[in-house]
């Protein structure tokens, strides 16, 4: 295979860049390179990290992947979050390194003492932290709202267990770090059964029902009812009250809309107070929304829900 062969082989893997090293380790001598640059037959996307000359522009992926290659640091932060699909992709990569680069770059550089192998990872070919060390390090940066929704989003979808991320941020934790502390705390307030949550809205109603004061609900619980068996977005079981999420998951074909309302009149035939929330009830007055399904669960389990504020 002749070098140009390899080195386009390498940058397949790694998002259509390679590095100024990767290139002379592939027999490409520096001048070599440097006249490729001024003939514009490669691209310099960051310092001594280059591309193939095109037309699209770097996008955000090429752009971290540079860095990171030039760096020798890993995606981090935001950019981690992105990678994982927690965050939208930040406007400059956000790199976790040992020591800052003495070069200048268009980038957010974290430095850190200690990035042990159990706290890195590749995503998509890029070199990232892990879940875990991303969440603990975003919880030190975002607001605590935005942050609630990450951490509640890597549960859900089953990115991080609670322990593991627990017994982390415990190891990880010191004064200067403090999204161990942020973790921690929250995680003290999460649901036991966050996990079983389909998405990340159940899991902001799992927050507010407690901020209600209303007890821990039953998440996607299991019954049978009708003769079949069903499972209930929000249920608290001795009180027979449900809440189901109308919008979450497009309802596609007709029998999807048939069974939803045969599954109602079965549950309201078995004494269950179902009542149903949408997306934009809760943006528009989260509180308002649930008052109601507060009030039932006082009324059906009053010893349950002692200082519930309904």
């Amino acid at each position: 295979m002749s070098r140009n062969d390899a080195l386009l082989a390498l940058a397949r893997r790694q998002h259509g860049v390679f590095s100024l090293k990767q290139a002379v380790e592939l027999g490409f001598a520096r001048s070599t390179i440097a006249r490729l640059v001024e003939r514009r037959v490669w691209e310099e996307v960051v310092t001594r990290a280059y591309r193939a000359a095109v037309a699209r522009p770097v996008d955000w992926r090429q752009s971290t992947m540079a860095t990171t290659l030039a760096t020798r640091g890993v995606a981090g932060a935001r950019s981690a979050g992105a990678l994982f699909g927690f965050l939208p992709a930040p406007i400059v990569p956000e790199l976790l390194v040992e020591r800052p680069p003495r070069q200048p770059f268009s980038a957010v550089f974290r430095t850190t003492s200690d990035l042990p192998a159990c706290d890195c990872t590749t995503v998509d070919a890029i070199p990232s932290t892990t879940p875990i060390r991303t969440l603990i390090d975003l919880g030190g940066l975002l607001p605590l709202a935005v942050f609630e929704d990450v951490l509640d989003t890597a549960i859900v979808q089953r990115r991080v267990r609670g322990e593991r991320l627990q017994a982390r941020a415990q190891e990880l934790w010191a004064p200067r770090r403090r999204g161990c502390a942020v973790v921690l705390e929250l995680l003290e307030q999460r649901h036991p059964d966050l996990a079983r949550a389909a998405n990340l809205w159940e899991a902001k109603v799992v927050r507010l029902v407690r901020q209600l004061g209303l007890p821990d609900p039953e998440i996607n619980y299991r019954l049978r009812v009708g003769g079949r068996v069903r499972y209930l977005d929000l249920a608290w079981p001795d009180a027979r009250v449900a809440v189901e999420f109308d919008g979450f998951v497009p309802h596609s074909t007709r029998r999807v809309f048939d069974d939803d309302r045969t599954r109602q009149n079965d549950l309201v035939d078995d004494e269950w107070a179902v009542f149903r929330v949408t997306k934009t009830m809760l943006d528009a007055d989260p509180v308002g929304t649930f008052r109601p399904v507060a009030a039932k669960v006082a009324r059906n389990s009053p010893h349950a829900v002692k200082g519930a504020q309904v």
